[in-house]
C-alpha cells in the first residue's frame, strides 16, 4: 500500500511536471507562430534591420521550444514506463487517457492546441517562404535586365573614358 501511494504521488507530480511543460511549449509556439504572421504581414515593407529582428526572435523561440521538447520526451518517456509501456513509448494522448480525472482534460486540451499551432506554424512558414522565393525570382528578373541593359549600352568611366570591357555586376550588389 506505501508504494502505490508513493507512487501515485510521483506519477501525480510528473504529470503535474508535463503539463506545466505542454502549457510552456504553448506559450512558446503561439509567440512563433505571431513571429511569423508579423513577417508576412509585414513582407515586402521591411528592411534588413526589421527581417533580422524578427528572425532573432523566431529563432528564440524555436530554441526554446526545442528545449522544452527534450525534456518533455525524457519525462514523457519515464511516465509512459511507469504506466507500463513495453514496447514503445505511449503517445501524449495515450499518457493522458491513463491519467486521472484531474489531469485527463487539461493534457488532452494541451495536446489539441499544440498540434492546432504547429499546424498553424507549418502553414505560415509556409507563406513565408513562398513571398522568399517570389522575391528571389523578381531580384534575378531584375539582374537579368541590368546585365542585359549593360551588354547593349556602352560604359563610361569616371573620367569620360568610353569602357572597352563589359561591365559585370555582381548579384550581391543588387
Amino acid at each position: 500500500m506505501r508504494k502505490t501511494a508513493h507512487w501515485n504521488r510521483r506519477m501525480n507530480r510528473d504529470l503535474h511536471e508535463l503539463l506545466g511543460i505542454l502549457q510552456r511549449e504553448i506559450s512558446l509556439h503561439r509567440a512563433l507562430a505571431t513571429e511569423l504572421e508579423n513577417e508576412a504581414a509585414l513582407d515586402g515593407k521591411l528592411n534588413g534591420a526589421g527581417l533580422l529582428r524578427i528572425q532573432s526572435r523566431k529563432n528564440q523561440c524555436v530554441r526554446g521550444i526545442k528545449e522544452l521538447e527534450t525534456q518533455r520526451i525524457a519525462l514523457a518517456s519515464g511516465v509512459s514506463k511507469a504506466l507500463g509501456g513495453t514496447f514503445a513509448p505511449m503517445t501524449l494522448r495515450e499518457i493522458a487517457a491513463r491519467a486521472g480525472e484531474d489531469l485527463r482534460p487539461a493534457l488532452l486540451r494541451c495536446h489539441q492546441e499544440l498540434m492546432i499551432l504547429i499546424q498553424h506554424i507549418r502553414e505560415l512558414a509556409q507563406v513565408t517562404s513562398q513571398n522568399a522565393q517570389a522575391r528571389l525570382k523578381a531580384i534575378n528578373a531584375t539582374l537579368l535586365v541590368v546585365r542585359e541593359a549593360l551588354k547593349m549600352h556602352p560604359i563610361y568611366s569616371e573620367e569620360g573614358r568610353l569602357h572597352k570591357q563589359t561591365p559585370t555586376l555582381k548579384s550581391t550588389s543588387a
